[in-house]
């Protein structure tokens, strides 16, 4: 079980470096394909929209599938999308290509949460699914950093390439750690129903997408933002991108340690406030470098914690809709990335330098503070409806 669960966040760790590695690559791509900067970020954005429209709909399409054959599919398109994108040398295409790669990311995070649930008894659901969630936090701080590097260093096909070479892994790590004939309850038109018609899992689902879409208002822009602030290199520019990465992983424990017993809406809020206090610090650190490796390091803590927290909240809601719940908040979180990522796009195009850049905690900080006030909601509504029952 610890080797299946393992397997789980490895396949989560290439989801996470193919994700984020393009933000890390993102003046190298506009340079290369011949487009500006706010050009070059939709295909982050073209990325987000295709796995939030995906997610929930191959969730339903494919749950009756084994679960192990289903996540090393996922694998394989992850390993020929980014073998593609290495191989691309226009706009276009490459759009095509990363929209095409989404796939990959859309159904493999949310079922992977979902098989993890299968995997353990209940009560150990919510460390199971924080540490399958982990993977994420490590490709932050050693997929992401090392994909910049290489593709500052050895050029942004590179990059793709390693990312493709992590995904045959991925899917040989699957194949062999995941027992066969897993397979979660059918997902039909009763279950999406009851989803959507039940306030307190919808709201759960908001708080993901504000709180993705804060995030990556910042972080769509983090190296162009971090050349803006203090004229970062390369080299610290990965170091960043490390120490966000080190925070997550820091942050994504302690909540797999605290999830069961504290709760996860406990932990979301949590997170959401260490995000907050990253955030804050954001527009004053520039000229700063201390100051902007603190306000990564406090973002790191509370940002994937969160996420995974998220997931772990949806399954102890409501156990038999995971599948879908899981799904429909990965959906979300991609919708927030896109409209982030898209209302960023818009405000760094119509200022310069780096007044531009620390503008962009003016998007993320109101989106912070709704969701923590909507996290908080949730919780109240669930505790009246406990004491009432």
């Amino acid at each position: 079980m610890n080797r299946s669960l393992a397997a789980l966040a490895f396949g989560n760790f290439v989801v996470g470096t193919g994700t984020l590695i393009v933000p890390g690559l993102l003046p190298y791509l506009a340079e290369s394909l011949g487009v500006s900067l706010p050009v070059a970020g939709h295909l982050i954005t073209a990325f987000a929209v295709t796995i939030c429209v995906a997610a929930p709909l191959l969730a339903g399409a494919t749950s009756r599938y084994d679960r192990r054959a289903l996540l090393v599919a996922m694998q394989l398109i992850l390993l020929f999308g980014h073998l593609g994108a290495a191989l691309v040398s226009s706009f276009m295409p490459m759009l095509g290509v990363r929209i095409v790669t989404a796939i990959g990311a859309a159904l493999f995070t949310a079922q992977a949460a979902a098989t993890a649930a299968l995997l353990v008894p209940p009560q150990e659901r919510g460390r199971a699914i924080a540490f399958v969630f982990l993977g994420w936090s490590v490709s932050g701080v050693l997929g992401l950093p090392l994909g910049s590097y290489i593709g500052a260093t050895f050029g942004w096909r590179a990059g793709f390439g390693l990312v493709a070479a992590l995904a045959a892994i991925g899917a040989a790590a699957v194949w062999s750690a995941l027992p066969g004939g897993l397979k979660v309850r059918p997902v039909d038109g009763a279950m999406w129903r009851a989803i959507l018609g039940n306030a307190s899992l919808l709201s759960v689902v908001a708080v993901t997408a504000l709180m993705a879409a804060a995030s990556f208002a910042l972080f769509a822009y983090f190296v162009p933002a971090a050349h803006a602030f203090i004229d970062a290199s390369p080299h610290e520019v990965s170091l960043l991108y490390a120490t966000l990465g080190v925070t997550a992983i820091v942050g994504n424990t302690l909540a797999a340690r605290f999830m069961d017993r504290a709760g996860a809406g406990r932990v979301v809020v949590w997170g959401l406030a260490a995000v907050l206090a990253g955030h804050l610090l954001w527009p004053w650190s520039a000229g700063h470098p201390a100051l902007l490796a603190a306000a990564v390091a406090i973002w790191g803590l509370g940002h994937i914690a969160g996420l995974s927290a998220q997931q772990a909240r949806l399954a102890a809601l409501a156990p038999a809709y995971a599948p879908a719940s899981i799904a429909l908040n990965s959906s979300a979180t991609y919708l927030g990335q896109a409209i982030g990522t898209a209302i960023a796009g818009v405000i760094i195009a119509n200022l310069s330098g780096a007044a531009a850049y620390a503008s962009l905690a003016l998007l993320s900080v109101p989106l912070l503070i709704a969701a923590i006030g909507l996290s908080l909601l949730v919780s109240l509504r669930a505790r009246v409806a406990g004491a009432s029952a």
